[in-house]
């Protein structure tokens, strides 16, 4: 049974995220990840491979934002929320990103395919908001600006670029792996077992790492989403509306929403959030912006 299985210790869960830890644990995922990739491009080649290492993701991070916003949305064969179908939609983003202080507004997408899914790119300067149709016909007006002030949140973390620094860096560290697994396997060089094993190992471990820096951010949004709203209550709402729409429409196993998530999860479990956002005391609220700039007038 699930009760009788093992479980990883508590300030485990909250570093990886898996349960709420009160802050953020990003910067260190990532430092991690760094040295997952260090270490394998040490033991690889040492200090060269190192250097090697370093200018790839360098050159990886500088060449990747060249995908805007608009080709991602082409791909995903979303199309523009009309300002004249959907007025109140635009209204409720235009005055989210009022409060977060966002330097634009964000253009609005509606996404194909079932079940209720918000995707945000580009940064505070640059961001496209992408909803769903169930989310945009099956949520209350309340619950649907939950959301888009869970987006936003994103929008204001830039967790757009963490998410693209984390995939950068697994990336790497899966190509160096696979690189010094074909030396061994194919070269002349005889390393022990464990080494073997080690490299075979490093991409999940490089993996757990980045998904937990995604829950992590998912953690933040939903704090950023009830600083917006004057409190948690709208983003619970939501929360439990979405699992009971997403297990109508795509299907999904109650067990996903009710137990704790994989380390492979991309999102804490549905418990997790609501743990988190309960667990915000009012004095928090509206704490989450307060120090962001106001633009220059």
């Amino acid at each position: 049974m699930a009760d009788n299985a093992p479980q990883l210790p508590g300030f485990v869960q909250r570093f990886l995220a898996i349960q709420p830890g009160g802050a953020s644990h990003a910067g260190g995922l990532m430092v991690c990840m760094i040295g997952v990739l260090t270490a394998c491009a040490w033991m690889l080649g040492g200090f060269s491979m190192v250097f090697s290492a370093s200018i790839a993701v360098a050159l990886m991070l500088a060449l990747s934002p060249m995908i805007s916003p608009d080709v991602l949305m082409k791909m995903l064969r979303a199309r523009p929320l009309s300002t004249v179908d959907y007025p109140a939609i635009h209204e409720m983003a235009h005055l989210l990103s009022e409060r977060a202080h966002l330097a634009h507004m964000p253009k609005l997408y509606l996404l194909p395919g079932k079940g209720v899914n918000a995707i945000t790119t580009g940064t505070s300067d640059n961001t496209t908001i992408a909803i769903s149709g169930d989310a945009v016909h099956g949520l209350s007006p309340r619950q649907l600006r939950a959301i888009l002030a869970h987006e936003i949140a994103h929008a204001w973390h830039g967790d757009t670029r963490i998410l693209l620094i984390t995939d950068v860096l697994y990336r790497a560290t899966w190509t160096i792996a696979l690189f010094g697994l074909a030396i061994f396997i194919f070269g002349d060089f005889n390393p022990p077992a464990w080494m073997i094993i080690l490299f075979g190992a490093v991409p999940t471990i490089s993996f757990l790492f980045q998904r937990a820096v995604i829950r992590d951010r998912e953690f933040a949004a939903d704090h950023g989403a009830s600083d917006l709203l004057n409190g948690p209550e709208d983003m619970i709402d939501a929360l439990l509306h979405i699992d009971q729409i997403n297990r109508k429409r795509l299907g999904l196993l109650p067990y996903r929403s009710t137990q704790p998530p994989s380390l492979f999860d991309t999102h804490p479990s549905l418990g997790a959030r609501i743990k988190a956002l309960r667990a915000l005391k009012p004095g928090t609220w509206q704490k989450f912006f307060e120090n962001r700039r106001m633009p220059s007038q």
